[in-house]
């Protein structure tokens, strides 16, 4: 039996690229690592502040979700009733940051890229963490000025969007560095990490982020879903003792809560019948316009 990428397609069959979209790779010196970057790009000229930028991780997986969310230019041959009921949307500059492997969730990439640097062991995935300061850096020291070379971007309004460790990197740089992003949007963040590291760690950081708050507009979402925490009955005894022990849903929950408490406004969502991946497709959809959004 031949390998699927050997079988002999028609001449005339082509890859199938994201519509309006933009791609390249890139190695960073602070990570060491080799990036795919995939620009969603905007339907229309921005205003005169610059692009809202959305900022996604777990790219190759994240963009496709987020493509049919996007803002889409005017057509000869749309249906007009369809776009007075959108109305007028937003340009948006969406920056999905992936891994040159082409795998949609890069499990020992990731790993290290987005999350803290702890004492002792991370997880079983991966014998790779820690490297979330340095995954930061290449954003805004490499990844972000390059771009400014070709894109007017609004400096208000930055989103980062983050999935499971994704969410839980979005959650530790609001915490630790709240002044490269204005929006966030954690979606199941793996808190459980590190024996809740970050989530303990808040506390000793409010002082700081309530200063930032005052000179900033944050918009603060947190989503879990709550059969991360209460799968169905009939999930293996194993599963069930882990998600026992990894506390999604209270730990988002309190860490909204801490925020909230410190006066940093915070949505939390629980979603009921939603379990892990769910959350992904979920926040992946709804950022757009949390991202696009004036206010």
């Amino acid at each position: 039996m031949p390998l699927f990428t050997d079988q002999t397609f028609p001449p005339d069959w082509q890859s199938a690229p994201l519509s309006r979209s933009l791609s390249f790779e890139i190695d960073s010196a602070h990570t060491g690592q080799r990036y795919r970057i995939l620009l969603g790009l905007p339907h229309q000229a921005p205003d005169s502040a610059g692009y809202p930028v959305l900022w996604a991780l777990d790219g190759q997986a994240s963009l496709p979700i987020m493509e049919f969310a996007r803002p889409k230019p005017v057509t000869a041959k749309e249906n007009p009733q369809w776009r007075a009921r959108v109305g007028e949307q937003a340009a948006l500059l969406i920056v999905a940051i992936a891994y040159a492997s082409g795998e949609p969730i890069d499990v020992h990439a990731r790993a290290l890229d987005y999350t803290p640097q702890i004492a002792g062991a991370g997880d079983a995935f991966s014998p790779r963490h820690g490297g979330a300061t340095a995954f930061l850096s290449f954003l805004t020291q490499e990844l972000r000025p390059l771009l400014a070379q070709h894109f007017a971007m609004d400096a208000r309004r930055h989103t980062l969007f983050g999935f499971s460790y994704g969410g839980l990197f979005t959650l530790h740089t609001l915490s630790t560095a709240p002044q490269h992003f204005q929006r966030y949007w954690a979606a199941s963040p793996s808190l459980w990490f590190g024996d809740h590291h970050t989530l303990s760690q808040l506390p000793l950081r409010l002082d700081q982020l309530k200063s930032q708050f005052s000179q900033a507009d944050w918009q603060v979402m947190i989503t879990v879903g709550a059969q991360e925490q209460d799968p169905p009955s009939d999930a293996a005894a194993a599963l069930q003792q882990k998600l026992a022990e990894r506390r999604m849903v209270d730990s988002a929950e309190r860490f909204a809560q801490t925020l909230n408490e410190a006066g940093i406004a915070t949505e939390y969502q629980c979603l009921p019948a939603h379990d892990h991946y769910d959350m992904l497709m979920h926040g992946a959809r709804r950022v757009v316009d949390f991202a696009s959004r004036t206010r």
